[in-house]
């Protein structure tokens, strides 16, 4: 959509270069200009964006956004970059979420699970052509999959996806919004119809500074939200939100929940459990995926599903139907043939390791054998450091074998950041590998009939970020290589 100079003035708050008639295009990527087309100079953590300009004139950008002036190029300057995209990318999208139901999911573990849940509801209730999903392991338009490059995109990427949807003909969409997404103003613009909150631990603290602030960022979703707003009752803060915020209904074990959770046992290759609903009397929902955690993520979707208008026994379908989650216990079926599970889990702190861990034991005490756990799992660099020897704490408590590796490292020194972890495992039980490919090698070639192998950390994403550049890495394709190679 075009936005005249007089729209540009006022939605930016600020004057406008006399050369510049219109806009109908905005970007923070000055590889991505185009003519006529917008570039939003970001502040970066590493790099200013401003840095860019140069580049983005040369590809026919007609304005530039910043922070301060940009001499020899036509400049908006603005209070706030990153407001400025947002702002910007809804008027240029056409404000898609307006003509959207989007259900924002929040949280630090569960929200692509729940993310995976409600979307498989939704589709059997309004059809896979009027649904849409951005979560962190993929974006999907209808029929359409395509890798996502982040939890939630910078704005424009957010917006254009939401107008890809509407021009597609999607009615409802699941929009995964991490505190990235809402402290950098990522989603701001975005017609929110519902929300939902799984649980908070630590995580990204180096982006929020302290749990306080990174709580107060994700109760900014449910303050957004006019319509139904779930949150976990047996989570500290999730319990917090809820008393917060006026409104918000509770999912959960504690008595008190609106939609309280009894009777969650082991059927087979999947999950029982027993949802006593508010208006639909007791739901028994049946779900392929396993451990409690994820109980908990099926009641939220299945919630909040309900709070909008679902029938409960297209729910109750959908939620049996739905298949496996990207990245999150996904089971390797090459494995199979081996007499062995091997898991690959997005799980990448202390928290999330011990609950996959705690799936992987439930799942060897239903086999009852003498089958062990091993674990191949590593913590990120230029992250939150505490986490570390937690993790190796973690991983030692709950496997029989634990080989640390690397995971994403950044800038920093792989054998550094297993020496931090090492600093709260078990060195009896525990190797370091930092070839993350050596390492699963390691872990399979051990495996034996009974056993199940977890590979944690990496999940759905097929790239590994190393201090010596970027590589291919997708654990499930690795795991099934070595497997055919052994």
């Amino acid at each position: 959509m075009q936005i005249a100079r007089e729209q540009l003035s006022e939605i930016l708050g600020t004057s406008i270069p006399d050369s510049v008639t219109a806009v109908d295009a905005v970007t923070h990527d000055s590889r991505a200009v185009r003519a006529g087309g917008a570039f939003v100079a970001i502040p970066g953590f590493t790099v200013d964006g401003v840095t860019f300009v140069p580049q983005a004139m040369a590809n026919g950008a007609s304005l530039v956004i910043a922070e301060r002036d940009v001499p020899g190029a036509p400049t908006a300057v603005v209070p706030d970059a990153r407001v400025a995209l947002a702002d910007l990318a809804v008027e240029v999208a056409g404000h898609p979420s307006r003509e959207l139901t989007v259900y924002g999911i929040t949280g630090t573990n569960g929200k692509t699970t729940t993310s995976y849940v409600l979307h498989a509801i939704l589709s059997a209730a309004y059809g896979a052509e009027h649904t849409g999903l951005m979560t962190t392991a993929e974006i999907v338009v209808g029929s359409e999959r395509e890798a996502a490059v982040r939890t939630t995109g910078e704005a424009p990427q957010v917006q254009g996806n939401l107008e890809r949807m509407r021009a597609a003909g999607v009615t409802h969409v699941v929009l995964e919004t991490s505190s990235h997404g809402i402290h950098l103003h990522r989603v701001r613009g975005t017609r929110y119809a519902a929300a939902l909150f799984t649980n908070l631990t630590r995580d990204h603290i180096d982006l929020h500074g302290s749990m306080e602030d990174y709580y107060l960022t994700k109760r900014r979703l449910f303050e957004w939200t006019d319509g139904p707003k779930l949150s976990n009752a047996d989570d500290e803060y999730g319990a917090r939100l809820a008393r917060d915020v006026p409104g918000t209904l509770t999912f959960g074990v504690v008595e008190s929940a609106d939609y309280r959770i009894s009777d969650a046992r082991v059927e087979g290759a999947g999950t029982t459990f027993t949802l006593r609903t508010p208006e639909h009397g007791d739901l028994t929902l049946r779900t392929p995926l396993l451990g409690d955690y994820n109980v908990h993520n099926v009641a939220g979707a299945a919630a909040i599903a309900l709070e909008t208008g679902m029938d409960p026994d297209t729910l109750v379908r959908a939620v049996a139907e739905m298949a496996q989650v990207p990245g999150r216990f996904e089971r390797v079926p090459a494995a199979v043939d081996r007499g062995f599970e091997v898991v690959v889990d997005y799980a990448h702190t202390d928290v999330g390791l011990e609950l996959v861990l705690q799936v992987a034991r439930d799942v060897l005490a239903a086999q009852d054998g003498d089958g062990r756990l091993i674990c191949v799992y590593g913590a990120a660099g230029d992250r939150d450091p505490a986490k570390r020897p937690l993790m190796g704490a973690v991983a030692s408590r709950l496997a029989d074998v634990a080989i640390v590796t690397t995971d994403d490292a950044y800038t920093e020194d792989p054998q550094a950041i297993a020496d931090e972890v090492m600093a709260g495992a078990d060195a009896g039980d525990t190797t370091v590998v930092l070839d993350r490919r050596e390492a699963i090698r390691a872990a399979l070639a051990q495996a034996r009939p009974g056993d199940v192998v977890v590979v944690a950390g990496k999940g759905h994403e097929r790239v590994q970020h190393l201090p010596t550049g970027d590589v291919d890495f997708h654990d499930a394709t690795v795991v099934t290589e070595e497997l055919a190679r052994a």
